[in-house]
C-alpha cells in the first residue's frame, strides 16, 4: 500500500511540537483515557499502554460509525436511516492497576469478541519511562474480522437465520488480535485553583491482526494511510474546563488510516464525536463500498467504579426505605397526636365534671356543719338558761339529731 508521507510529517512534527511545550513536568497523576470506537481504552481506536489505578473501574461505551455501502457502479446508496450506522457496545473493566479485561458487541447482528490488557511497566508522571503493556483484542467467535468489525453477518438460508461471513474476508485470520504498545504522557500545568493541569500523551504500538490484515485484498481494502505494517500511532491532548470536566483531542494512525475526535467527560459522562479515514477525502466507489472514504463517529459512554455503584444503589435503597420508615412514622404521630387531643379535651371535660361535683359536695358539708354548729349553739344556751334558772319551763328548744357515726 502507498505511504502518505505529507501526513506522517505533518503528524510528526505537531507531536513532537507539543512533546517540546511538556518541558514544565508535575509529578501528578496522569488523566484517564476513554473508551475506543470498538474495544478497550484508548484513543480513537488503537489501546494506549494506561490501566487506572483503582480496581474495579469501568467503562461502558455505545458507537456508531456511519457506514453508507455505496453502489460499486452509481456510487449511491440505498440505504434506511437505521443500516447507515453500525454499532458497536463494549464494556470494560480495570483491575489492580495492572489489568483489564472486557466484551464487545458489534453490528447489527450482534456478533461478540473479548479483549483484554496486561500493564507491564507504569508511566509515571516525572520519569522519562513510558508505559509497557502487551494486550489482545477480537477473542472470540469473529475469527475472520476486518478493522471494522462488520466480516461477519447473518442469512437466510433454507428458511434459517445463520452466521455467516463474506467470502471477500475468508483470507481473513484476526481472532485473535495480539498487540504490544508504549504511552507516555507529560503535565502542561499544575492543577490550581478551579482549573486542573492540561497533559499531552503519544503512543507507539505494533499488532497483528486487526492491525495489520488486509486479506489479500490490497487496495480495495486501505488505498492509502499505512505507515508501516502492523506499525500505530497517536497523541492525546486533555485538558479541564472545570474541575469536573475534561475535553480530549486526539489524533492518531491506526495502522491503516489517520482518525481524529474530540471527546468531552462530565463526571463520567462522555460524548465524542470521531473522523476516521481523513487521508482518503469523500465518497469513492472503490473498496467495496464501505472502503476508502471518509467516516463520521459518535459515541456515549459512561466511566464509574463497580464498588462504588453498587454502594450508591444499595445508599438509594437504604434511603428509599428510611423514607417509607419516616413516612409511617410521621403518619404515626400524626394519628397519636390527635388521639391525644382527643383525650385531652375528654380529660378537661372530666375534670370539669368533677370540679362541679366536688364544690356541690363541699357545699353540702359546709352546710351540715354549719347546722351541727347552730344546734350546739342553741344546746349550750339552753344548757346556760337551766344552770341560770332551774325552774324555767322543762320543755327544750328544738335541736337536730346528732348524725350518727
Amino acid at each position: 500500500m502507498r505511504i502518505m508521507r505529507r501526513g506522517i510529517a505533518t503528524l510528526t512534527c505537531a507531536l513532537a511540537a507539543t512533546a517540546v511545550a511538556a518541558a514544565r513536568v508535575d509529578a501528578q497523576q496522569s488523566d484517564p483515557y476513554h473508551a475506543t470506537l470498538y474495544q478497550g481504552t484508548g484513543l480513537v481506536t488503537i489501546p494506549v499502554a494506561w490501566v487506572s489505578p483503582n480496581s474495579f473501574d469501568a467503562w461502558f461505551a455505545i458507537s456508531g460509525k456511519n457506514l453508507p455501502s455505496y453502489d460499486a457502479a452509481t456510487g449511491q446508496s440505498k440505504q434506511g436511516f437505521a443500516s447507515l450506522w453500525n454499532t458497536n457496545v463494549a464494556l470494560d473493566v480495570h483491575m489492580f492497576g495492572r489489568a483489564s479485561v472486557g466484551v464487545a458487541a458489534y453490528d447489527q447482528n450482534i456478533d461478540y469478541g473479548f479483549f483484554g490488557q496486561l500493564l507491564l511497566l507504569q508511566d509515571k508522571m516525572g520519569t522519562p519511562l513510558p508505559g509497557v503493556a502487551i494486550g489482545v483484542r477480537n477473542v472470540g467467535p469473529g475469527k475472520h474480522e476486518d478493522r471494522f468489525y462488520i466480516a461477519h453477518d447473518v442469512s437466510l438460508i433454507n428458511g434459517r437465520y445463520e452466521k455467516m461471513y463474506d467470502l471477500r474476508y475468508s483470507s481473513f485470520s484476526t481472532a485473535p488480535s495480539v498487540y504490544g504498545v508504549l504511552t507516555k504522557q507529560f503535565s502542561l500545568g499544575s492543577t490550581s485553583g478551579r482549573m486542573a493541569g492540561s497533559q499531552f500523551g503519544f503512543t507507539l504500538g505494533y499488532g497483528n491482526g486487526v492491525f495489520s490484515e488486509d486479506g489479500g485484498l490490497g487496495d480495495a481494502y486501505n488505498d492509502k494511510g499505512t505507515i508501516a505494517k502492523g506499525l500505530f500511532l497517536g497523541g492525546r491532548f486533555s485538558m479541564h474546563p472545570s474541575l469536573n470536566t475534561s475535553l480530549d483531542f486526539m489524533v492518531e494512525n491506526d495502522g491503516f488510516d489517520y482518525n481524529t475526535g474530540l471527546v468531552y467527560d462530565w463526571r463520567g459522562l462522555s460524548a465524542g464525536l470521531y473522523a476516521t479515514e481523513l487521508e482518503e477525502g469523500g465518497r469513492k466507489n472503490s473498496g467495496y463500498g464501505v472502503y476508502n472514504y471518509t467516516k463520521f463517529n459518535l459515541s456515549l459512554g459512561y466511566s464509574g467504579n463497580i464498588i462504588d455503584i453498587s454502594r450508591g444503589v444499595l445508599l438509594r435503597t437504604r434511603i428509599t426505605e428510611l423514607t417509607r420508615e419516616q413516612q409511617r412514622l410521621n403518619a404515626e404521630i400524626e394519628a397519636r397526636g390527635r388521639r391525644i387531643k382527643g383525650l385531652e379535651v375528654a380529660l378537661r371535660k372530666a375534670q370539669a365534671g368533677e370540679l362541679a361535683g366536688m364544690a356541690a359536695r363541699r357545699a353540702e358539708l359546709e352546710k351540715s356543719v354549719q347546722e351541727e354548729r347552730d344546734a350546739i349553739q342553741r344546746a349550750e344556751e339552753r344548757l346556760r338558761s337551766i344552770q341560770q334558772n332551774p325552774s324555767a319551763p322543762a320543755t327544750p328548744p328544738a335541736t337536730s339529731t346528732p348524725p350518727q357515726n
